[in-house]
């Protein structure tokens, strides 16, 4: 395997814990209105305030967040739009998104309050604005663009949404737990799991618990016994360097007791994972406010951490595990379900850390 040629996971995946997302709807100062038109950085308040979010009477957790700039607020447009049955289509060039739904289609450039729906001009209560890398539109263009009613309560802390027609739970026909991966349709979905079989089929595990001959020992009484690992050590001292390592990839799973089987299958499926990641051609990252897909990753070798998050979750699903992507724009990670906990993976030192997760409202 050429290595100059591979997808680094630990490039996409490091430093999680440093990155200063937003998870839920956050309140931005009232001082900072004109930055935020004008496109500057925006600082987040130090409290995040969480709005329930329901479509049609039905509590929904959405990929990313709301933002409210005064009075006003702005919505990531592809986690509503699609929620709410359209697409959306950002073009980096022109700066302009479009948005389709049903009959309607409608468009908004970066930075613009007048948006165009079906051929017709009309101005909305804020600009459009990317934020962390992630394509923020007025409320009352979700409303127009989609034909529903946006009601916002900043006292209740409730985004409601209404819309005429139920909406469908999925266009889209899935094989795990209803994930589709980021894909828009079903093609892409059938080519992403086709992709993904494909390879598995002549697949080769080399896995080894905790490199046998190297820190299989240290493994094993770390996990197994409780050994903790000196205050003190040298570093060429294998077995102490062994029980560094171990406490760095699961340190939380063995404060929560996870067995010890369930550990090593854990370990077995991140490195099935790892060694499908690294096996694919380089990456080239796309800065367009989007979330990509697992589509993108494979066949058009263009994404973001979504479209990264969304590959490793495929192998996940397949090995049974219950699994979620958790956003904190502009970073997308992967959410595992182990022996009753979600634990975030990321990668710490050019090897993988589980981490407790306490994360609320990803999907």
């Amino acid at each position: 395997m050429n290595g100059s040629s591979k997808v680094l996971s630990s490039v996409l995946l490091s430093g999680v814990l440093l990155v200063a997302g937003f998870t839920n709807p956050v309140e931005v100062n009232s001082k900072q209105t004109t930055a935020a038109d004008n496109h500057c950085n925006i600082t987040m308040v130090a409290s995040t305030i969480k709005y329930k979010v329901t479509i049609n009477g039905k509590p929904v957790s959405l990929h990313n967040s709301s933002i409210r700039i005064g009075p006003n607020h702005i919505l990531p447009a592809k986690s509503f739009i699609i929620r709410l049955g359209g697409t959306t289509t950002f073009n980096s060039k022109t700066k302009v998104l479009t948005i389709k739904s049903n009959s309607t289609t409608s468009t908004i450039k970066q930075g613009s309050k007048v948006a165009t729906v079906n051929g017709k001009k009309i101005t909305l209560s804020t600009s459009a604005q990317a934020i962390n890398d992630v394509f923020m539109i007025p409320h009352d263009l979700v409303a127009k663009a989609t034909g529903t009613k946006v009601s916002i309560s900043t006292s209740a802390k409730t985004i409601d949404i209404t819309q005429a027609t139920p909406i469908s739970p999925s266009r889209i026909k899935t094989k795990y737990q209803g994930h589709t991966y980021g894909s828009d349709n079903q093609y892409q979905y059938d080519k992403t799991m086709a992709y993904v079989n494909n390879y598995f089929k002549n697949y080769k595990s080399t896995f080894d618990f905790g490199y046998t001959d190297y820190y299989g020992e240290a493994y094993d009484d770390y996990f197994k016994k409780g050994v903790k690992v000196p205050p003190e050590w040298s570093n060429r001292d294998y077995y102490y360097k062994g029980l560094d390592f171990a406490d760095r990839w699961g340190r939380d799973l063995r404060k929560n007791k996870v067995p010890y089987s369930q550990i090593v299958k854990l370990a077995e499926v991140e490195s099935k994972a790892r060694d499908f990641l690294n096996d694919q051609p380089m990456l080239r990252w796309d800065d367009a406010y989007d979330v990509y897909s697992a589509y993108h990753f494979f066949y058009k070798r263009k994404g973001d951490s979504d479209s990264y998050a969304h590959a490793q979750q495929i192998v996940f699903d397949m090995n049974g595990y219950k699994t979620r992507i958790l956003s904190t724009p502009p970073l997308s990670w992967l959410e595992v379900k182990i022996n009753g906990k979600w634990y975030i993976q990321y990668d710490e030192y050019w090897g993988a850390t589980w981490r407790l997760s306490t994360s609320s409202g990803v999907q």
